[in-house]
């Protein structure tokens, strides 16, 4: 009984040795496999290209109508505004009424005066005829009387240009344009040649820029970006006139750029980027830049790992941003996957 009892502790020990070698050799395989895995990411790659790149500054400023093509509806006599029909920021077509007004009493009396005195010289000149005729007066008499008539007639005329004879008149568009300022009101009593409206014609138009004189040399035909506040396509000009004294407030240069027939509403925010010049550089693809907490960066592939590098991120040129930092030109760098990466990690290039 003893025997047996010794036979059957050794045949469990031996099974126990057994279950404990199997299991720790599947564990140091599974170590062992783990070791041999490292993380590995697909990515694309894209060399860092040398090249000449613009000097951009990119300033602020606002839609403006084009001064060569604005006008103002003025008042073509001493009036009484009866009716404003139009209101700032509206588009009026070419003879769309935009003001009735009427005579101002002022304005009826010197009609009234420009025709009698017509009438009144008509007839002395009727009268200085006759008596002409029947050689009772000099011819100089004669003369006078017919430059009377002749003034007076002329001041008549130019009363009735002026629309006194009509007394109510309705002041309408010359051309198709936009209603930029709107400066009288119903019962306004204005003066001769005071304005009532302000017209920017249709589609032209310009921006107003302010320029940092810090900023650059700028000059008369630089290329201009222009890009509304308000989102769209950007628009691309040029600098048609810089200033050469700065505001006292601003402290910056005006510029103007022309955007016509831009659909840009009158007085809306602007941002422009103005080409002052360009200078050598590198470039890598926008999407390879990665920026994060520890700051912007690349990573250069090479020997299938990616190293990190730091750089300094400049301008944007489309899909191409540049780059300064230990890089140089020719470097492969991770474009698509760039995000995923860390430093010293093995990576696949998609494609090989």
């Amino acid at each position: 009984m003893t025997r047996n009892r010794l036979i059957a502790a050794a045949i469990v020990v031996v099974l126990a040795a057994a279950i404990l070698w199997l299991a720790l050799a599947r564990k140091g395989g599974a170590e062992a496999e783990s070791a041999d895995v490292t993380p590995t990411a697909v990515v694309t790659i894209a060399p860092v290209r040398a090249q000449a790149l613009q000097d951009v500054a990119t300033v602020y400023g606002v839609v403006q109508a084009d001064p060569a093509a604005t006008s103002t509806v003025a008042a073509p006599r001493a009036v009484i505004v009866t009716r404003v029909l139009a209101l700032a920021g509206q588009s009026v077509a070419a003879g769309q009424p935009l003001v009735e007004v009427t005579s101002a009493p002022g304005a009826a009396l010197a009609y009234r005066q420009a025709a009698d005195a017509v009438t009144f010289a008509t007839n002395d000149l009727a009268r200085v005829q006759r008596l002409f005729d029947e050689r009772l007066v000099a011819s100089d008499q004669l003369g006078a009387a017919k430059k009377t008539l002749a003034d007076a007639q002329a001041a008549l005329v130019a009363q009735q240009r002026q629309g006194a004879d009509r007394g109510a008149q309705v002041l309408s568009s010359p051309a198709a344009a936009v209603v930029t300022n709107v400066a009288a009101a119903p019962g306004d009593h204005v003066a001769q040649d005071a304005a009532l409206m302000v017209l920017a014609r249709e589609g032209a138009v310009s921006v107003k820029l302010g320029l940092e004189p810090s900023a650059g040399h700028f000059a008369v035909g630089q290329p201009v970006t222009i890009r509304s506040m308000a989102g769209g396509p950007p628009i691309a000009s040029h600098l048609t006139l810089v200033g050469r004294a700065a505001d006292q407030t601003t402290k910056t240069l005006d510029a103007v750029a022309p955007v016509n027939g831009a659909a840009l509403a009158i007085g809306s925010a602007v941002e422009a980027d103005v080409v002052t010049g360009s200078h050598p550089g590198l470039a890598v693809p926008r999407a390879a830049v990665v920026f994060d907490e520890t700051g912007a960066h690349v990573f250069v592939i090479a020997g299938g790992k990616a190293r990190r590098v730091f750089v300094t991120a400049g301008h944007t040129y489309g899909d191409q941003i540049e780059v300064s930092g230990p890089i140089a030109a020719g470097q492969a760098v991770a474009v698509q996957g760039a995000y995923e990466l860390q430093d010293g990690m093995a990576v696949k290039v998609a494609g090989s």
